[in-house]
């Protein structure tokens, strides 16, 4: 655990969980801690904000990358249950189950905006939803990329990442699994598709790109279960990072606890 000065100082990052089942992510700077998305009940949030030494009242904003359920299904209640202001675009603000927020706030997807102490700078992703963004934060001269629940990267995608400290990337499946797996076709189309998710082999293409002298962890997320293991993605993703980059893998009943830089 960080002490308060450490704290105050430390851009961090940790998952409640990653996966089709739910996931979340904290961000912390200084006094602003986000949450970026919740697919888990109120009450699950709670309780993984706990396991990470975070109260509700110290949320200074959601965050919401798009309005698939496991990404914000349990938003709203969380959100009006503790008074915390809500940030999405304009196009998942269109959803209904955005109507219930109480403190619902629109960004615009072209340009940064500032939480607290952190500028957050959305990136337009293709993805099967409306106006679907990732986000890149700068605090304290520090960059944390995280990008998943994207079909294909773009060279506008991958020029937004290039500087990252710490990039959470979406590591979603194999494409061998995927095509002789139990997913029915219509589903396999969708999720190995153009509008869908990364597979290894994309992400692998992307992390060819980075600046590896800067990139110091890299974290494996939104892993399936049914379509990916660990050790494909790990044999996969440290190929293409230096020796001087962690790697982690995030899971979907803890996601991974905090990093620090």
């Amino acid at each position: 655990m960080l002490t308060g000065n450490e704290q105050a100082s430390t851009l961090r990052v940790s998952s409640l969980g990653s996966g089709s089942k739910g996931n979340a992510t904290l961000v912390h700077f200084e006094e602003t801690i986000i949450i970026v998305d919740s697919g888990f009940s109120c009450k699950t949030l709670e309780q993984r904000l706990n396991l990470r030494g975070i109260s509700p009242e110290q949320i200074t904003a959601m965050l919401v990358t798009h309005e698939h359920s496991d990404h914000f299904n349990g938003v709203p209640t969380f959100a009006n249950k503790h008074q915390v202001p809500v940030w999405m675009s304009n196009g998942t603000s269109f959803h209904p189950k955005a109507e219930k927020i109480k403190q619902l706030n629109c960004f615009n997807s072209h340009f940064p905006f500032t939480l607290g102490n952190i500028q957050i700078t959305p990136v337009l992703v293709p993805h099967d939803s409306r106006e679907a963004c990732q986000f890149v934060f700068d605090a304290g001269k520090k960059c944390l990329g995280i990008l998943t629940d994207i079909g294909h990267i773009t060279p506008f995608v991958a020029s937004k990442f290039q500087e990252c400290d710490i990039l959470l990337l979406e590591f979603n499946h194999d494409i061998n699994l995927l095509q002789n797996g139990r997913y029915p076709a219509s589903l396999k189309q969708r999720v190995g598709g153009a509008l869908g998710h990364l597979n290894n082999e994309q992400s692998a293409e992307l992390l060819q790109t980075l600046n590896q002298e800067k990139l110091r962890y890299l974290v494996a997320m939104h892993l399936s279960e049914e379509n990916n293991c660990r050790s494909l993605v790990n044999e996969t993703a440290k190929k293409y990072i230096s020796d001087m980059t962690e790697f982690f893998i995030a899971d979907q009943e803890s996601g991974f606890d905090w990093i620090n830089i």
